[in-house]
């Protein structure tokens, strides 16, 4: 069970970002919960409620090398109606590592696991693991950035001879318009192999963030994710984020952020299923960023994927509830 009190204990107990003699670590930690209710399906609606713990940043070696961290650990009740309660479970590590040049360019790879467990009735249970590794390159301009990525995932679940290709691709970028106003975008495409038939997902979103004041922020982001099955069977899942947090650090006497968001998304399967379900979504958020140069963007936040951080299309739509 996750026990947000206690994690947010031993951060505040953290006596220093430095690691050790010439090594630091920058970036944030969010404890959230998510809750989600699922329309338009035959039936009752679905309800998806959950806590979650995220932490990412970067632990700097020197100036030219880093290694990016991630964790997120995700809990949660599905309620399908008729009292049936599913327990649905989701846990990622990510390591990136990076060379920075100097001038601005850097290039690195990235390997990222994700396991997702439903359990189902008494011992049943349903888990699929995946894995992701690639490589990635990008040009930071001080005002901003772009970065491209490519790279590979397996997907392995318990069914036997259960065997998928899937490659991943995509490129993203973020520009300053302002000091307090900053947009960012991203495309990428999945392209995956089952058992002789192949289909691809693509996404693209844009999102912005402006900073109303010293502690106050506005962020939104809308988004589309299709998977190509084939006119007129394609789905098309588009996304509409809204949030704000606000800078509770002068009162907190410590690094504290709130956070609250709203999405919503509508999938379009009428071709494939003849409805269109709806996905409503509520987050909040407690963040503490960690380092001077600290992010202080929540990371149950969904407009994490218009910032290309997920580096797949499907990963993108599974971090998304």
């Amino acid at each position: 069970m996750i026990r947000p009190a206690i994690f947010v204990g031993v951060l505040a107990a953290l006596p220093s970002t430095t690691v050790a003699q010439g090594i630091s670590f920058e970036g944030a930690a969010t404890i959230g919960y998510n809750f989600n209710t699922i329309s338009g399906l035959p039936g009752d609606d679905l309800t998806l409620n959950g806590a979650s713990i995220d932490v990412d940043g970067d632990l700097r070696f020197s100036e030219h090398v880093s290694v990016g961290l991630g964790f997120g650990l995700a809990s949660g009740e599905l309620d399908t109606g008729g009292g049936t309660n599913l327990d649905v479970d989701l846990m990622s590590l990510a390591i990136e590592p990076v060379y920075n040049f100097g001038n601005g360019g850097y290039v690195g790879a990235y390997y990222r696991t994700g396991d997702l467990d439903i359990a189902l009735l008494g011992p049943l249970s349903i888990g699929i693991d995946t894995n992701q590794y690639g490589i990635f390159g990008g040009y930071d301009f001080g005002q901003g950035h772009v970065e491209a990525f490519y790279g590979v995932s397996d997907l392995d679940n318990d069914s036997p001879g259960f065997d998928v290709d899937i490659v991943d691709y995509g490129l993203s970028a973020s520009y300053d318009v302002m000091p307090a106003l900053e947009v960012y975008g991203a495309v990428m495409r999945t392209e995956i192999g089952a058992g002789g038939s192949d289909f691809d997902v693509t996404g693209f979103s844009i999102g912005a963030d402006y900073m109303v004041n010293d502690e106050f922020t506005l962020y939104g982001a809308v988004g589309r994710t299709t998977f190509v099955l084939g006119a007129p069977d394609d789905i098309h899942a588009t996304g509409l984020t809204l949030g704000a947090s606000y800078d509770l650090t002068a009162a907190a006497s410590m690094p504290l952020l709130v956070s609250a968001e709203y999405s919503h998304t509508v999938v379009d399967g009428s071709g494939l299923f003849g409805f269109e379900p709806q996905v409503d979504r509520f987050a909040l958020g407690l963040t503490i960023p960690i380092g001077n140069n600290a992010s202080a963007v929540p990371l149950n936040s969904n407009t994490r994927a218009a910032r290309g951080e997920y580096r797949s299309a499907i990963a993108s739509v599974i971090q998304s509830f």
